[in-house]
């Protein structure tokens, strides 16, 4: 009589798949010249960084996260190719834009069941973006690392993660 291997939970297997689809994202989104995204899929917490992208707004942005209890939210990059796959990977609760290239860039999709464009948005203001999805609109992270003024902009409009958690 052959062995039936134990019954997996239904989170088990589409931790599984998800792991399985994010080896292939990961492997894309590398190809086209940024860092791997990062952080737990199923946090349902998607984070879309405009460029540029590099050591110094990721360390930024890793900061802000855990500042706001948020350690492992899903962070990905513009730019990528892949923004559409990963969004129907992770069907997020809660989608950030960070900066005006990333809102564009989730406009471009023209997604049939949003409820509003982030080029409408206010920074710092979250908004219906789609039903179960809320958009926040964040200024971009890039000119805050330099300038007192942006980065109060940007931090005063990060804080508003807080309350939607």
């Amino acid at each position: 009589m052959a062995r039936r291997s134990p019954a997996r939970s239904p989170e088990a297997d589409y931790r599984a798949r998800a792991d399985r689809e994010l080896v292939g994202i990961s492997a894309a989104v590398l190809a086209s010249g940024n860092p791997p995204p990062s952080g737990d899929p199923l946090l349902g917490i998607f984070v879309l960084l405009g460029q540029p992208v590099g050591p110094r707004p990721l360390e930024a942005l890793s900061l802000s996260l855990h500042a706001v209890g948020i350690p492992d939210a899903y962070v990905t990059f513009t730019a990528t190719d892949q923004l559409s796959r990963e969004l129907r990977l992770i069907e997020p609760h809660l989608l950030l834009a960070v900066g005006p290239d990333a809102a564009r860039e989730i406009d471009d999709l023209q997604h049939p069941l949003r409820l509003k464009d982030f080029r409408d948005a206010a920074p710092g203001s979250p908004f219906a973006w789609k039903r179960n999805t809320t958009g926040l609109l964040l200024p971009p992270l890039h000119p805050a690392l330099d300038d007192d003024t942006e980065k109060r902009r940007f931090w005063n409009a990060f804080k508003t993660l807080k309350s939607l958690l």
